[in-house]
């Protein structure tokens, strides 16, 4: 997934190696220089370690008022590139800093191990693998079958089971039991694509997505799934009693102009 978002990436950005401004984004080849810093440094030997996030690490706001101010390119002072990155590994949420001013040789400038509320965003992978977790779990597939369902028509999805404040964090921490948990829903498509119509009522599994594994399950209850008939509200699909008459057609129009042009990174107007 990394190359196709670099390639996404080197579309929206600048080829050239220069930064004309200090708040530019980082570019393909800055992201593949601190991917290589974080997974070289010594800091962190856990695997698998996963990037949650990778950004910008905005330099003094005095530092980019003085490059802003400054009347010509010649008296400006290039100001340090440095990248901020969250990565996840050995069950816990680390933090860098890395200095990618010459990206040939990046530098990780910090490292530090998150104790605080939250945990980093989900990645798509990790979503994607804990969703194929349920058709596996023995108890589920039991579920489905006393439901008189087709476990090949059953899809899952992942959803943030919330923050539940800072004395729920620290007493599970005194337990040891601190854990980065997803709900898993199912559902059943069938014959329609809007599948969360068809919710499998009574049935709720956690995901340890560390161990990415099934660590909580139940089935509380047996209601029945809704039919699929009737449930496809797509345009040309939901009938007559569902379309309206096409709205009249509108036209923009600026005589002088769009009235702005794109400079790089900037929006002038």
């Amino acid at each position: 997934m990394l190359p196709l978002i670099l390639l996404a990436l080197s579309i929206l950005t600048t080829a050239a190696s220069s930064h004309p401004h200090p708040l530019d984004p980082l570019s393909p080849a800055e992201l593949i220089a601190v991917r290589a810093a974080v997974l070289a440094s010594p800091l962190v030997r856990a695997r698998p370690l996963t990037f949650h996030y990778v950004g910008l690490d905005e330099p003094d706001k005095t530092g980019v008022l003085s490059y802003a101010e400054a009347r010509s390119s010649s008296s400006r002072t290039a100001l340090p590139r440095r990248a901020f990155v969250i990565t996840r590994a050995g069950g816990q949420s680390h933090e860098f800093r890395v200095d990618i001013t010459n990206p040939t040789a990046p530098t990780v400038l910090s490292h530090a191990i998150h104790h605080g509320a939250g945990f980093p965003t989900l990645t798509l992978d990790e979503q994607f693998e804990a969703a194929t977790l349920p058709p596996r779990h023995a108890p589920f597939v039991e579920s489905v079958r006393r439901r008189g369902l087709d476990l090949d028509d059953v899809l899952c999805a992942v959803f943030p089971v919330g923050w539940f404040g800072d004395a729920a964090n620290t007493d599970s921490q005194k337990k040891g039991q601190q854990r980065r948990v997803v709900k898993v829903l199912c559902f059943m498509a069938g014959e329609t694509p809007n599948f969360y119509a068809r919710p499998i009522e009574g049935v709720t599994l956690v995901v340890d997505l560390d161990r990415m594994a099934i660590v909580e399950y139940k089935d509380r209850v047996v209601y029945p799934v809704p039919k699929a008939e009737g449930t496809d509200y797509r345009a040309g699909k939901a009938g007559a009693s569902y379309t309206r008459h096409a709205a009249a057609p509108g036209v923009v129009v600026q005589p002088e102009g769009k009235g702005f042009h794109i400079d790089g990174h900037f929006v002038r107007s």
